[in-house]
């Protein structure tokens, strides 16, 4: 039995702390986005549906799911070859876009705390989910077996992660402060990923089969590429939408409610 952080023959930052450095600065960066896009959707009437979905790409595709991914490439498992399997990382994805879309769609526009806690649970078990089917999709010469008690952490730290994301994307408005709270999810994706990653076990067997499914590099290294260059789309959207706080926020003039009145 080798035990991932523990065993000698497994390494979680195998190929040295860039690719988790790599990885937060995914995260961060797909939250900053997210809320950017979160921030046009609640001024937004004609095109709400079209910012939360592209909030939900960014947040979840890029800040959760791709940065997980790349992590993934740190790890190393030695005497053994490794696989990934697309269908489940696919699947993943899916869960993850999904999920945080429902969550956005659920909390609302304005803080409201029944809402806000449902959003967070269905966003945090959207998270947690993905989370273990992205490392569920790694195959190796023998088994993978997961301590469900840690499992369970992972979980319950995306539900917390989640529910704080989402209240923070209705509450914190100046764009230094979103930057504060973009990098502190960061820290938040890579503590539910790291706590999922100790769970892991590994069964080896040299002379097993070699599994089924893609190098991991050859998956993840385009979907890096598509997903950087994917940003690039909700990023011009944001710098050439037009700003609607102003005229949102700010009252009309007692003179011109009058006239609109009266017109």
């Amino acid at each position: 039995m080798v035990e991932l952080l523990a065993g000698a023959d497994a390494e979680t930052f195998g190929r040295g702390t860039g690719v988790a450095w790599l990885a937060y600065d995914l995260s961060a960066l797909g939250a900053l986005v997210a809320f950017a896009c979160i921030r046009h959707a609640k001024y937004s009437l004609r095109f709400r549906m079209i910012w939360l979905t592209m909030a939900a790409v960014s947040l979840g595709g890029v800040g959760i799911w791709l940065a997980n991914s790349v992590a993934l490439l740190g790890i190393r498992v030695h005497d053994t070859t490794m696989r990934y399997n697309v269908a489940l990382g696919a699947s993943a994805l899916a869960i993850a876009v999904v999920g945080v879309l429902a969550g956005l769609l659920i909390s609302g526009r304005t803080p409201q705390l029944p809402r806000l806690v449902v959003a967070g649970l269905t966003t945090g078990l959207s998270v947690g989910l993905s989370t273990y089917l992205t490392l569920d999709a790694l195959t190796v010469q023998g088994s993978v077996d997961e301590t469900l008690g840690l499992i369970g952490v992972s979980v319950l730290l995306s539900m917390a992660l989640s529910t704080a994301t989402l209240w923070a994307a209705q509450v914190v408005r100046p764009v230094w402060l979103r930057v504060v709270v973009s990098l502190l999810f960061g820290i938040g994706v890579g503590a539910v990923y790291y706590t999922a990653v100790a769970a892991l076990e590994f069964s080896l067997d040299a002379g097993g089969r070699i599994p089924s499914g893609l190098p991991l590099f050859d998956l993840v290294f385009p979907m890096f590429v598509i997903g950087s260059m994917g940003l690039t789309i909700p990023i011009t959207a944001v710098l050439i939408a037009p700003d609607r706080r102003d005229t949102a926020e700010t009252p009309a003039p007692p003179a011109d409610r009058r006239r609109a009145l009266i017109s």
